[in-house]
């Protein structure tokens, strides 16, 4: 694992720490907004680290089976949510240039389905080098990717088709030169199940879907922009 030996001296380890996790919310923020109004409030968060992870469980969603390579032993992992969507959020501490972190997140209430799968990340000093977080998922019947490059969204989001329930998920950290990948967030959101089963997500659960995310998203770039004047 490379770590960056002349940026990151720009920030004590209080510093950086407050300004990566001022990040990692941004979208479950948001997400209260959009789906809080039918769904009641966050429930707690859930933490675990890269030192022993642990399974997390928050209402019908649980994530097992973590696997941290390469990233530091107090890489922090955090589960939350509001309402239908979730964050599924680390902090890599410290920031690295390679690594991963895989898990399985399953839905284990029948009545709900996944609906969308969405993609952020954070990059120290991208214009020194580069970061990219990859995020590749697969279900039973299918797999897709994800990019996050330069601490920016996924320019997309995935919409699933009907009846996917469990999802195998691998986030793979890349960095070159003196950037070096600090957070990567996994976003999710789920629908009603029983959906017909077409090629595609009905109207209404895309609407959804897309105006959850196309928000957090804005609300994304201006925490990360407003944090590094910090």
């Amino acid at each position: 694992m490379k770590i960056l030996p002349i940026a990151l001296r720009a920030f004590g380890r209080h510093d950086q720490r407050l300004i990566l996790s001022k990040s990692l919310f941004g979208a479950a923020v948001v997400a209260a907004a959009v789906t809080g109004l039918s769904a009641g409030s966050a429930e707690a968060v859930q933490t675990t680290t890269c030192a022993l992870p642990g399974s997390l469980t928050i209402g019908d969603k649980t994530v097992t089976n973590i696997v941290c390579s390469g990233v530091g032993a107090d890489t922090e992992i955090r589960f939350n949510n509001f309402g239908l969507a979730y964050d599924f959020g680390s902090v890599i501490d410290p920031p690295t240039q390679s690594g991963s972190i895989s898990y399985t997140i399953s839905v284990t209430n029948p009545r709900f389905e996944f609906a969308a799968v969405g993609l952020d990340s954070g990059c120290i000093f991208p214009a020194l080098g580069g970061c990219t977080v990859t995020k590749n998922v697969s279900w039973n019947g299918g797999s897709t990717s994800l990019a996050s490059s330069n601490g920016n969204p996924a320019p997309v989001d995935y919409l699933f088709a009907a009846g996917v329930t469990s999802l195998n998920i691998q986030d793979i950290f890349f960095a070159t030169g003196n950037s070096a990948v600090s957070t990567a967030n996994n976003f999710f959101s789920q629908r009603p199940g029983n959906v017909p089963p077409d090629s595609v997500p009905g109207p209404l659960p895309i609407l959804g879907a897309g105006m959850a995310f196309g928000l957090s998203r804005r609300l994304r770039s201006r925490i990360k922009a407003s944090s590094t004047a910090v």
